[in-house]
């Protein structure tokens, strides 16, 4: 019986396999022709610690989970835990049925709060090269990790477009890679209809999350402003994590794109 296809990543992303819902954001679109530089950033469930650690050699994991959750987890040696618990109100996800996509959006706004001063740090994190690559885990690596994920890099100039299609991806990765979900305790178990309950992940939800918040305070990068992030830190992560601008040849001629970096 021939295994089940591994799911197509957002544009650029890569997959990892037999690590929970962990993939490298390498190549998500920004302005200018930029794209996220490859074995930079990492987002997973928190089981995926171990494995990305052997793959990739990280420096830094961003755990947002509470006391709870990561209780007997030892890290591995030679990486730094920065522990960022980030606890919202589940009420609104625990309705007695199937979550609709309304109760994740307001979720997430929640979320997106609470989670503003741990993103600004974030994008101090990725303007320092000897502190990369780094991860962002919770339990599973979806809701929490994906907000916090999307605030850090449209904060940089990421597009919405490409940062929905990663978030989508973290449904399918878990419905078609059953040996990876097997290692989170909390799926064990479940019934497939169930997983895919529980896992659902429309991008539409993190894209209206995004765009309410430009709506509101003109662009993340102003909101994040507001929790400390500065804007000479926000060029050099750009320098650091983002490649340069694309270059067009006209007539034999190079011509660098100019940076049109609004964000």
């Amino acid at each position: 019986m021939s295994s089940p296809p591994t799911p197509r990543p957002a544009r650029g992303s890569r997959v990892i396999p037999g690590a929970p819902n962990a993939r490298d954001l390498a190549g998500l679109r920004a302005d200018s022709g930029r794209y996220v530089r490859p074995g930079l950033m990492y987002r997973g469930a928190a089981a995926a610690i171990g494995p990305l650690t052997d793959r990739a050699g990280l420096r830094v994991v961003v755990d947002l989970r509470g006391g709870r959750e990561s209780a007997g987890q030892k890290p591995p040696p030679d990486v730094t835990v920065l522990s960022r618990p980030l606890v919202a109100d589940r009420s609104v996800i625990k309705t007695g049925g199937t979550p609709q996509p309304s109760h994740y959006l307001a979720y997430y706004r929640q979320l997106a709060r609470l989670a503003a001063p741990t993103a600004a740090e974030l994008v101090g994190v990725l303007a320092e090269p000897e502190r990369l690559p780094l991860m962002v885990c919770c339990s599973a690596g979806k809701d929490r990790t994906s907000v916090v994920c999307a605030l850090v890099l449209r904060a940089m100039g990421v597009r919405v477009a490409d940062l929905a299609r990663d978030h989508a991806l973290t449904g399918r990765l878990f419905r078609r890679d059953p040996a990876a979900t097997r290692l989170l305790p909390w799926a064990r178990g479940l019934a497939p209809r169930d997983l895919a309950a529980r896992t659902a992940t429309p991008g539409y939800v993190l894209r209206m999350l995004l765009c309410g918040l430009e709506h509101e305070h003109g662009s993340v990068r102003r909101f994040l402003m507001d929790h400390g992030l500065r804007s000479d830190t926000v060029r050099r992560a750009r320098h650091i994590a983002l490649s340069a601008p694309r270059t067009a040849v006209l007539d034999g001629v190079a011509h660098p794109q100019p940076d049109t970096d609004r964000s």
